[in-house]
């Protein structure tokens, strides 16, 4: 029996609980309530239809939690339309996620939008993750105080050891900073899979091809939890605290903006298509039949412009008036580096390639180095200097497909982040 597949006995404990009433599993420690979700609820009550919006990394991109919520959501209010947004991208952190609010979650009007960062920014710098969660928050509630908003956090075998010592992990400490300066709810998936855990009825990291009698198997990987298993859990989980939350009566004051909790907030990040800077002629716009395409892993409408070039002359000028820049770009076999220089100081090397290169090509993302508050110039050019690409792959050498893209060192960009604005 394949590990994933869950004992009937497991299926019926943790499906049982999706079907029926949640709230007697809820860990009462797992759900800071704060303010509520109001105005979602209100709507609910009133059996208007609503719009939901799951922005995170490859845990909310799976068809996991974020489907079976949105079935448990239809099978308890069926008179009312729900409208559920995908706005998972893997192995993207909150440091992304706040340049693509604007796009990947506003545009949508949401009522409710869940935010699920904990995992990838795991190790993600403690100002970055409260300057890119505040600038989400602020985003959203800018466009709309109304929508309301529920932070997620979900966990990976990293976070063990401080979870068996009954610590918060970081990532979740600092978001809750802003959770709770701005009456955000929160749900940690934390303890409910500890409880399991320590009653031995949960393996945390499956092995292939073994099978685990009467516990339920959590994750193959260590992150990315099993279908049958640990999304069930997380969806056990969130169903309860939602049944919570649903029970709270709205209150009369609506929301007003605090000030700011951290005055470098990233409320100004956008995005915008790499076609609007100014650039020399060798750029060249990647079609869809390029071989990029060929082994693409996750959504590649996210950049709907990508140039690509190898020559060291050509350039792309970023004039802004903010504190930070970056890119959203593609990875992959084929990709190299870049040079970036800032103010007209030094260029600085940043290699485009990563241990997950092998065998497909994938967006990404890279933030330059914080700047004072002011005008800057930023040009970027693609660096095509060798590195060992076979190097890195020499102990899995299963994972390459196509051996021969290492030998090229292209620069593939979609689109410019800025936190602050662009001058024409």
């Amino acid at each position: 029996m394949r590990n994933r597949i869950l004992p009937l006995i497991c299926i019926f404990f943790l499906g049982g609980l999706l079907f029926c009433n949640p709230a007697k599993g809820i860990n009462p420690d797992g759900l800071q309530s704060r303010g509520g979700l109001p105005a979602f609820f209100a709507k609910i009550r009133e059996k208007q239809e609503v719009t939901v919006v799951f922005l995170g990394g490859s845990i909310t991109n799976h068809r996991g939690y974020r489907v079976q919520i949105t079935e448990w959501m239809e099978r308890n209010y069926p008179e009312i339309k729900i409208h559920a947004v995908n706005a998972g991208i893997g192995g993207t952190g909150s440091d992304l996620g706040v340049f693509r609010t604007d796009e990947d979650v506003l545009l949508h009007d949401p009522d409710l939008v869940f935010v699920e960062f904990a995992v990838n920014d795991s190790k993600t710098d403690s100002l970055l993750i409260c300057n890119s969660m505040e600038g989400i928050v602020r985003k959203i509630k800018q466009q709309d105080p109304a929508t309301d908003i529920c932070f997620l956090y979900t966990l990976n075998i990293g976070m063990l050891d401080d979870l068996k010592a009954g610590k918060t992990y970081r990532s979740v400490r600092f978001m809750e900073n802003v959770a709770g300066h701005y009456g955000i709810p929160s749900v940690n998936f934390a303890y409910d899979v500890m409880d399991l855990l320590n009653k031995d009825q949960l393996v945390f990291k499956g092995e292939k091809d073994k099978s685990y009698p009467g516990k339920v198997v959590f994750t193959n990987d260590g992150t990315h939890p099993t279908f049958d298993g640990g999304h069930v859990i997380y969806t056990r989980t969130l169903a309860a605290a939602l049944t919570e939350l649903g029970k709270q009566q709205a209150g009369s004051a609506a929301f007003r903006m605090p000030a700011p909790l951290y005055p470098t907030h990233y409320e100004q990040a956008k995005m915008y298509s790499v076609d609007e800077f100014v650039r020399t002629g060798g750029w060249q716009p990647v079609t869809k039949d390029d071989k990029v395409y060929q082994y693409f892993q996750g959504d590649s409408g996210k950049l709907p412009v990508l140039l690509s070039s190898a020559d060291p002359e050509d350039s792309i000028v970023v004039r802004f008036k903010g504190i930070r820049a970056g890119l959203f770009d593609v990875i992959g076999p084929s990709s190299g580096g870049i040079s970036v220089q800032t103010d007209g100081e030094g260029s600085q090397y940043i290699r485009r390639f990563d241990v997950y290169c092998g065998n497909t090509n994938r967006t990404s993302y890279h933030l330059f180095d914080t700047l004072d508050n002011g005008m800057h110039t930023v040009i970027i050019k693609p660096d095509s200097r060798w590195f060992d690409k076979k190097e890195i792959y020499s102990s899995r050498p299963s994972s390459v497909k196509e051996l021969s893209y290492f030998d090229e060192f292209n620069t593939y960009i979609g689109k410019i982040l800025v936190v602050g604005e662009v001058v024409r």
